[in-house]
């Protein structure tokens, strides 16, 4: 054997004169080959101008100096082009394509590692021994291919977990899984510990429970006497399932009532409804409502806002149903709101809305201040302002100066609504 069996680098013969040639040859071919890097890949025909130690992968059909040479490797040396014969496994970088390629034993291709069957991958952290993949990134990216993409958890057993895990500094506080059963539950936590079932879906029957209960969205129920239709009477607060009609309550002269109520989605304020029970003595008496937002709390009350609506007069020497229309609908977002009302003349009365199970529960300011805090009691009180005959006879103002409320009562304990507004869905 004159060469190595895998570089054909030459051996040297013994009593070989000149060894220097042989060496050098060699020396030559292992600086070819290691570390190979090559100009470009699948060129047929040589360079002009070739500089010593540039190596080419040929292509197929090669010319001049190249013929018969189709992927093999070319090494030009010595002011000539040697011909590298390539062997299964050699690998060459392309520096035009920054790409690195194997020889196969046909072909030259793209070297792709083989990412089956590992131990663990780390992106951006490290994996372990139960976190197997283990990414650190702002956003994780699973795009489809083709119509869509799909995400499997997959679990031996109907008692193991199958789930989605929420944290918070790496604290529990929501799971959605299948976890224990093949029910799917949704749980929520404050402290990482102690879960709260949200959401139950049976896996046999598709039946949904709630087993801590829910805040359905309130809406009013059919039999209303102003009720029906795509527009609707009445308050639209989520605390408040039914109401019916209570006793009577006199409006005092020249004072304004107010009553707060929540709205929890976007609504559209078409006006208001009043039930005048009975007219005011004072003759040309006017009766005038409308709708502010919740201000900020001031001592144990809160201050009114910012005017929503001021739904204008209507005449209180005369009983009856009173509706007030705004010529613009006026769109109220999720927030605390206050309807007001008064009258300018004395001896009218007013049937108010009795809140039913749950609409007792309400909330008010505790404490004072910026201190204040929301407390819920069962009844609730209903606010009132003396001296207001400006508010009620000349409009009623965009803000208040300061806390309008002088005093609160309650009577028979209920909570009463005298204004109640008319609203469709956004």
């Amino acid at each position: 054997m004159t060469n190595t069996p895998n570089l054909a680098l030459p051996y040297l013969a013994a009593a070989q004169a000149q060894k220097h040639v042989t060496v050098n040859e060699a020396l030559s071919l292992i600086d070819a080959l290691a570390q190979m890097a090559v100009v470009a890949v699948g060129a047929t025909t040589p360079p002009g101008t070739p500089a010593e130690g540039e190596r080419h992968i040929i292509g197929t059909g090669a010319t001049g100096a190249w013929n018969g040479w189709d992927n093999s490797i070319a090494l030009f040396s010595g002011g000539a082009w040697l011909r590298l014969i390539p062997q299964i496994g050699w690998m060459a970088w392309e520096v035009a394509a920054g790409e690195l390629l194997v020889w196969n034993g046909s072909a030259w291709n793209s070297f792709v590692p083989n990412l089956q069957n590992l131990s663990g991958v780390g992106i951006g952290t490290s994996s372990d021994a139960t976190n197997r993949l283990a990414v650190s990134a702002a956003a994780t990216l699973l795009n489809h291919a083709g119509n869509g993409h799909q995400l499997k958890i997959n679990k031996a057993a109907s008692g193991d977990t199958a789930s989605l895990l929420f944290q918070t500094n790496w604290s529990g506080r929501a799971e959605l899984g299948t976890a224990g059963s093949d029910d799917l539950v949704l749980k929520v936590s404050a402290d990482g510990s102690t879960f709260f079932e949200a959401l139950r879906a049976d896996g046999n029957t598709g039946a949904a429970r709630f087993p801590n209960g829910m805040d359905p969205e309130r809406r009013n129920i059919g039999g209303l006497t102003k009720g029906g239709g795509s527009d609707w009477w009445g308050p639209v607060d989520p605390f408040t399932l039914s109401y019916s009609t209570g006793s009577q309550q006199v409006l005092s002269q020249n004072r304004m009532y107010f009553m707060a109520f929540f709205v929890d989605r976007p609504i559209q304020l078409l006006g208001a409804f009043v039930a005048q029970h009975t007219a005011s003595t004072t003759a040309g008496a006017l009766l005038r409502c409308g709708i502010y937002r919740l201000g900020v709390p001031n001592g144990d009350n809160w201050d009114i806002g910012a005017r929503v609506a001021d739904f204008g007069t209507l005449p209180a020497d005369v009983a009856g149903h009173k509706i007030f229309d705004l010529a613009t609908p006026q769109t109220l977002t999720k927030g605390w709101y206050v309807t007001t009302m008064g009258v300018s003349g004395a001896g009218a009365y007013a049937r108010y809305g009795r809140w039913m199970t749950p609409g007792l529960t309400r909330y008010y300011p505790h404490s004072s201040g910026t201190s204040a805090y929301p407390r819920v009691v069962a009844p609730q009180v209903y606010l009132y302002e003396n001296g207001s005959n400006a508010e009620i006879t000349g409009g009623l103002p965009a803000s208040w100066t300061g806390n309008p409320v002088s005093t609160m009562t309650s009577t028979n304990n209920w909570v009463y609504q005298m204004v109640f507004p008319k609203w469709r869905e956004v």
